[in-house]
């Protein structure tokens, strides 16, 4: 980009000298077009969930598996089908899943022995969790998911014992938004710099989009390399601070989630790094609060939660009543790449239309 405004400066020198040698008109030449760059989307549909009713069973034990309670990813769901559960006046319990399969499988099993009429997972794909998957199936018990990103509208991922359904945001769509929204902030190199984690489809599908999304764009990145839970923190932030130091005309830095962006972005802070943008996805508290303080914490691609919640509640009251699942089993969960002009004052993002009343409506 940078060569090419070089090489149309120097023609518009050329012909003004030529101009001005030759005695002909000395008007100011017309300046070039500005590039058109694509504009990175937030979500203004309103509110495409189902419209068909289901009505809400009248009594039901429900357990509610989380994937891990301090990820707000696996806990704001879990917190919207409690909610749900409490406004019906059914019989509602919690495990937390800590992270852990080993922890799952027998919270599964649990869940089983306590009578569950059906159970809801956060976070966690089934293909870990085949023991206790199975041991539903063969007790007869529904299992639902929000958030593994196993499910339409993501490419299907399906296991010998599965999952009724799995409701999650369109992350490759996200992901590739997160594009266009760094290239609309493109105020030096351009360069991106992305660190990544193992593990989970929904950053897998996140980062086909952002990468596909740099590549229609002619966006220049470096895929840094993988990092685990256990580096979150110092070891993450030496590492950045050392890249940093080593490629100084970085402009962005992409983290698949906001727990690992937010101490990163605020050690660039007290390191002095101030002229690097941080972008990350889940648009979290902690990360919106960096971002509405004009941090290099600059963008998170967030989506709604408990519409998460919601929705998973939803297409479990479709299969117990025998009812066909909503297309896409993500229900069209709301997202929008949050930054310095649309990030809430205080609390996670959501948006600003009610769909809980027309979840209720649907289940009355």
């Amino acid at each position: 980009m940078l060569k090419s405004k070089r090489i149309v400066s120097i023609l518009l020198i050329m012909v003004v000298s030529f101009s001005l040698f030759a005695g002909g008109s000395q008007e100011k030449p017309a300046e070039p077009a500005a590039p058109v760059k694509a504009a990175a989307p937030a979500y203004d549909k309103g509110y495409e969930g189902p419209t068909t009713p289901s009505k809400a069973p009248e009594d039901l034990k429900l357990a509610v598996i989380i994937g891990h309670a301090s990820m707000s990813g696996a806990s704001i769901p879990a917190d919207a089908m409690v909610e749900i559960a409490n406004h019906f006046g059914w019989e509602v319990q919690t495990w937390d899943g800590q992270g852990s399969p080993d922890v799952m499988n027998p919270a599964i099993m649990s869940a089983i022995a306590w009578g569950a009429d059906a159970i809801l997972m956060t976070a966690q794909e089934s293909s870990s969790l085949q023991a206790g998957v199975k041991a539903a199936v063969e007790a007869g018990i529904p299992i639902g998911c929000a958030s593994a990103g196993t499910d339409t509208p993501n490419p299907v991922i399906r296991n010998e014992y599965d999952y009724v359904y799995d409701v999650g945001a369109s992350y490759n769509e996200m992901g590739h938004a997160m594009a266009e929204w760094m290239y609309n902030n493109i105020e030096g190199s351009g360069k991106v710099a992305c660190w990544d984690f193992e593990g989970a489809y929904s950053i897998d599908n996140t980062r086909k989009g952002l990468y596909e999304g740099f590549e229609e764009l002619g966006m220049d990145y470096d895929p840094v390399g993988y990092f685990t839970f256990d580096l979150i923190g110092d070891q993450l932030n030496r590492q950045v601070t050392t890249y940093l130091t080593n490629n100084p005309d970085t402009e962005f830095i992409f983290f698949p989630f906001d727990p690992a962006a937010v101490p990163v972005s605020e050690a660039l802070e007290l390191a002095g790094f101030t002229d690097v943008k941080v972008a990350s996805v889940l648009g979290n508290i902690e990360m919106c609060a960096l971002i509405s303080q004009d941090t290099v914490a600059s963008a998170s691609a967030a989506y709604d939660n408990t519409y998460l919640g919601y929705a998973a509640m939803d297409q479990m009251i479709r299969h117990l009543n025998g009812d066909p699942l909503f297309e896409p089993h993500g229900e069209n969960t709301p997202y929008a790449i949050l930054d310095i002009t649309n990030v809430p004052s205080d609390g996670a993002w959501a948006p600003d239309f009610d769909y809980k009343s027309k979840f209720y409506a649907l289940w009355e």
